[in-house]
């Protein structure tokens, strides 16, 4: 199913993705779409990558690590799925109905798996301490850098395992889903949009700003445009009121600066 390539591809993008979120992290906005779109490039599809990472990143809004605890992790879970679904020659909703199978469950295991990594890191930790008592700074660095190795093994293994060893299981398992359950997947999968944008909506103040909203949803409605162009929009819309605020401002500056002087005259 998979090309050894493509398996070492997809660990390379797994064990890199979760290096610069325990270094750089900058590349966290729109993670599970990046992902997702960089899976359909290594397997040959991207649109559909684009179209399972959008899906699940609408699953994976507003979850966050907040002070070190662990979450389901949609980024592996959204590589493993779309590769899978394009693996299998899917596309559309049948690839996002796949990924969501495959996905989800592995999202899941990415809980067990942050705390088997972060708990690995209590043994390089102590050598750091005995380090740092010595003042042994470059050995504080190397045990430093040699924690990461395990904490990255355990996300590439699973993903190793699964795109060779376990790869013609997940087939099997995939086709021998009943109808009622794949109708079932298919009606979440297509809710997700809809909740993702309810929970954006929470977030947003409408009070203020409704309006906007009912401006988006004549474009979509009655005039067709896409999603992308309405984004595109909205930034011409945004710029435009941050340049008349900064007119404002700069007038209100020059009126003050004018009446300070017509004073002290």
């Amino acid at each position: 199913m998979f090309s050894p390539l493509q398996v070492i591809l997809l660990a390379v993008l797994v064990a890199f993705w979760k290096w610069q979120q325990m270094n750089l992290q900058c590349l966290n906005y729109a993670a599970v779409v990046t992902v997702g779109a960089l899976t359909g490039l290594i397997m040959g599809d991207f649109g559909t990558g684009m179209l399972v990472g959008g899906t699940m990143c609408l699953m994976s809004l507003g979850l966050f690590g907040a002070g070190g605890s662990s979450v389901p992790d949609y980024q592996t879970g959204c590589v493993a799925g779309a590769a899978f679904a394009i693996a299998m020659g899917q596309s559309g909703q049948d690839a996002v109905t796949t990924a969501m199978t495959i996905g989800i469950p592995v999202a899941a295991l990415g809980t067990e798996l942050d705390v088997l990594a972060k708990t690995s890191g209590s043994f390089f930790i102590h050598k750091m301490m005995k380090c740092s008592d010595a003042k042994d700074w470059k050995g504080m660095g190397r045990w430093l850098w040699l924690s990461q190795i395990p904490a990255l093994g355990v996300w590439v293994l699973p993903m190793v395992l699964l795109t060779t060893v376990g790869a013609n299981y997940v087939e099997i398992v995939i086709n021998a889903i009943p109808q009622w359950l794949n109708n079932g997947l298919t009606v979440a999968s297509g809710m997700l949009p809809a909740l993702g944008f309810a929970i954006l909506l929470r977030q947003l103040p409408l009070k203020k700003y409704g309006y906007f909203l009912l401006f988006g949803f004549v474009l979509a409605a009655y005039l067709g445009l896409s999603v992308l162009a309405i984004a595109m929009l909205g930034v011409v819309v945004c710029v435009f009121i941050f340049q008349m605020r900064e007119e404002n401002d700069k007038k209100a500056a020059n009126a003050v600066y004018a009446g300070g002087d017509n004073e002290d005259e």
